[in-house]
């Protein structure tokens, strides 16, 4: 990626059109169960230790840290819009009820005259002092109205709360609670919304577990347990069924719960004997769940004291547990569905869902791969999950959204309510094409660039051709300053078909910069591109081929003329990747059956229609991640019925002909 110095012009533009904060267009991401990234600040360095929760009306709302980005010697950063909170900074951001983001903040070192910030900060004079390396953690709570959270610093652990209603017009308290340094600190709400703090005291072996609780208008800080401390030790305090506990890593080398009895005070019992870094827990209706790091997984514990069962969510590379960014973020939904997300080292931000005794990864669709920090939260109905992580190659703050997102609207054109048309003629999943494709090849090196503005105007062409079967480039030029763009190739435009494939995707980064795409041979067909964080505004057409009309079976297919070509079906998430499975006709067909769900069982069955009543095929389930080639026997021309037995809400159509 070749990195660009910001012009001393466009400063000088943006700077005499600082008079707000950049508008927020917003989107309708249309309807279907996907999981879709939304930049939620990108303003310097924002984003850093991002804790997540939902509001009364199922919006997530995020407190994080900003700070002055670091740039080479001779370039300036990026100015900060007048009416933006100042940094350093204990920020906070929202979706709003039309869906557009609102920043500001909790806490600040002062109040910026004749501006009135969201949220209505606080003010302490020890923000000022905030630095990337002397924050030590942040964490918030809500009951659906107001919030409470908990940040460490250098200076020590600080409180505050407030609405989390942005225009609220009520101040938020910040208190001092001590001027320990914490390491790793959490903060639960009990029945009656008393806060409890808890926290280690150091990263040294001789480290202690330390309790704070509310006590008129100071905090009383108690001793609950000794445990030895580490860089990514840390605690989890919640309010469970049977009270508050706290949970806490012992160095690294075990997972402990700390309960209280008013005979026995606090007492501590093993949770598991190995790992614990990056900790996180919730209180669910029977007991606990935590999340950690264990031998090269990630994983999750669900019990009460004396009886946990843990179970791995997933492979982590190498190093993660005690990596740059590492964490692990877990939420419990109203029907008990667990919410689990991760640092990997190499894989940046995952995320999965369980019931606790297994767990299936959510695709996020490659746009999470410089994560770090994650947080999670989730509606109660379970209609949407969140996560945030702090992007640490852009230094921006970004929340993925997972659900049936139909209206969500959230980073595109404004006023615009419905998913736009697809740009061009179908390709080789959309149906046959007619009549000659916008453009042409010329050539395998592609340049294309996002204006300043792009969110709104969009990209700078609306078509890019290359020959079939080359591997070939693209040039990306993304001018607007301090927005996240990318370019992404897919079948069909995703929001008007869920069941469109990715062809590439491109890595997300902020501009002004400048990257590279190295992408594989396409076959001939004609495609759809975008950017997929402002995906109804920057859209076009992607020709492969060129020269002529672009033709090809609808849906999962063999060879492209219809034959007995081995095609490929794919599992994940509960879901199969598309709707449509084309046969030839009077032919045995081989279908790969790729299973990506861990832990789960797919298959797939075939029958004479959707009354289920003439089966014509049930392939043998399979527990993923695993695969299988399944030979289907010949079949008469007609449509067809498919689906999985074991989740038949996953099914589809089969075309033989």
């Amino acid at each position: 990626m070749t990195r660009k110095l910001l012009p001393l012009a466009l400063l000088m533009a943006l700077a005499a059109a600082a008079c707000g904060e950049a508008p927020n267009p917003e989107v309708d991401f249309g309807s279907g169960v996907r999981f879709v990234p939304m930049v939620a600040d990108s303003l310097n360095d924002a984003g850093r230790y991002p804790s997540v929760v939902v509001d009364g009306e199922g919006r997530p709302v995020v407190a994080y840290f900003a700070f002055p980005e670091e740039v080479p010697e001779g370039q300036l950063p990026a100015p900060r819009p007048v009416g933006a909170p100042s940094i350093p900074g204990v920020l906070m951001a929202t979706a709003s009820e039309d869906g557009l983001w609102t920043r500001g903040a909790m806490a600040l070192e002062r109040e910026v005259p004749n501006v009135e910030i969201p949220f209505d900060p606080g003010f302490e004079p020890s923000v000022a002092d905030l630095t990337p390396a002397g924050a030590t953690g942040l964490r918030l709570v809500s009951d659906g109205e107001s919030f409470h959270a908990v940040w460490g610093s250098a200076d020590g652990l600080f409180h505050a709360t407030g609405s989390l209603d942005p225009d609220a017009g009520s101040q938020v308290q910040v208190s001092k609670v001590t001027g320990t340094p914490p390491v790793g600190p959490s903060i639960a709400l009990d029945a009656d919304g008393t806060p409890w703090i808890a926290f280690s005291t150091s990263t040294s072996p001789a480290a202690t577990i330390e309790l704070a609780t509310p006590d008129g208008d100071r905090w009383s800080v108690d001793t609950i347990a000794e445990a030895g401390g580490c860089e990514t030790c840390a605690t989890s305090v919640m309010a469970g069924p049977d009270g508050v506990a706290v949970a806490y890593s012992d160095g690294g080398s075990g997972v402990f719960l700390a309960t209280h009895d008013p005979e026995n005070a606090w007492t501590s019992t093993r949770v598991v004997g190995e790992g614990g870094h990056g900790l996180s827990g919730v209180p669910t209706d029977d007991g606990f769940a935590l999340a950690y790091y264990a031998e090269g997984t990630v994983a999750v514990a669900t019990g009460r004291p004396g009886s946990f069962d843990s179970v791995p969510v997933a492979q982590v590379a190498a190093g993660s547990a005690t990596a740059d960014g590492v964490g692990t973020g877990i939420a419990v939904d109203g029907e008990g569905t667990l919410w689990v997300a991760w640092h990997d080292a190499e894989v940046g931000v995952g995320f999965a869902s369980g019931d606790g005794s297994s767990f299936t990864p959510i695709d996020t669709a490659g746009t999470t791969g410089e994560g770090a920090m994650p947080s999670v939260a989730v509606a109660r109905d379970a209609s949407v999950a969140y996560v945030a992580w702090y992007d640490s190659e852009t230094q921006d703050l970004l929340v993925g959204a997972y659900g049936d997102l139909t209206g969500l609207a959230i980073a595109g054109q404004p006023g615009q309510t419905e998913p736009p048309p697809t740009t061009g003629p179908t390709g080789p999943t959309g149906g046959p094409t007619t009549g000659p494709p916008p453009c042409e090849p010329d050539g395998t090196a592609l340049t294309i660039a996002a204006p300043v503005g792009a969110v709104a105007s969009g990209f700078d062409q609306d078509c890019l051709a290359v020959p079939a079967g080359e591997p070939f480039t693209i040039e990306f030029d993304n001018q607007d300053a301090g927005v996240q763009h990318n370019v992404a190739i897919y079948t069909v435009d995703p929001l008007a078909d869920p069941s469109a494939e990715s062809l590439f995707v491109g890595d997300i980064f902020a501009g002004p910069d400048t990257v590279t795409y190295e992408v594989d041979a396409l076959e001939e067909g004609v495609y759809f591109f975008r950017c997929d964080v402002h995906p109804t505004t920057m859209t076009g057409t992607f020709v492969v081929g060129g020269g002529g009309a672009a033709t090809g079976p609808t849906g999962a297919t063999g060879d492209g003329d219809g034959g007995a070509g081995a095609l490929t079906v794919t599992a994940a998430a509960v879901a199969f990747d598309t709707s449509e499975i084309r046969l030839a006709a009077e032919t045995e067909t081989t279908i790969t059956f790729v299973n990506d769900d861990a832990g789960v069982q797919h298959n797939i069955a075939i029958y004479a229609d959707e009354s289920r009543t003439q089966e014509l095929f049930n392939g043998d389930l399979i527990t993923g991640p695993d695969r299988i080639d399944y030979t289907i026997p010949p079949l008469p021309p007609g449509e067809y019925y498919f689906l999985c037995i074991v989740h038949p809400n996953m099914s589809g159509t089969v075309i033989v002909g």
